[in-house]
């Protein structure tokens, strides 16, 4: 079994089995076709996983909602559109990183966007995940990709994503 790690934002993801993840941000930035995107997709059971790593957020609200937000809702909307023209076999490319990609029941899988804020107290992750849940682009992305789910932007700190086995133990 070949496994991969993440170093991002000061947090060590994973092991995770190469065939489960597809590593985005990677490919993205070696093939030079999005802007942005999120660190990597974890396929997990009947979930899909994109995940993006934060090491902080700004303090001011205008900061959050004007330029910290539409990083995140960019960095997922990119990632959704680079997953689904590999899907449609637009992207003809002969890329490993693109394996894990192959072969997935897209139509049984149920798209997660987490966000994992390194240090994070857990006191504050109710009103990021609300205010992350009400954001536009966000909420048009939900209506798209996952129109049955509600809270699909999970904000999670680095202590949750331990507990989830995103984390391994003893890594931060």
């Amino acid at each position: 079994m070949s496994t991969v790690t993440f170093e991002e934002s000061g947090m060590q993801f994973g092991p995770f089995e190469n065939k489960d993840v597809f590593a985005a941000e990677k490919f993205s930035q070696k093939k030079h076709l999005v802007s942005k995107s999120v660190e990597f997709v974890l396929f997990r059971g009947k979930k899909a996983i994109f995940l993006e790593a934060k090491s902080s957020i700004p303090q001011s609200s205008d900061d959050i909602n004007n330029d910290f937000l539409p990083s995140i809702a960019e960095k997922l909307s990119d990632t959704l559109h680079l997953v689904a023209s590999d899907y449609m076999k637009i992207l003809s490319e002969r890329d490993s990183l693109l394996d894990p990609l192959k072969g997935r029941n897209w139509e049984q899988l149920s798209i997660n966007y987490y966000v994992v804020l390194k240090g994070m107290p857990k006191d504050q992750l109710p009103a990021l995940h609300d205010m992350f849940n009400a954001y536009p682009l966000l909420n048009k992305l939900k209506k798209i990709w996952s129109p049955n789910k509600s809270g699909w932007v999970k904000v999670i700190n680095d202590v949750k994503a331990r507990d989830m086995g995103l984390i391994a133990s003893g890594n931060d």
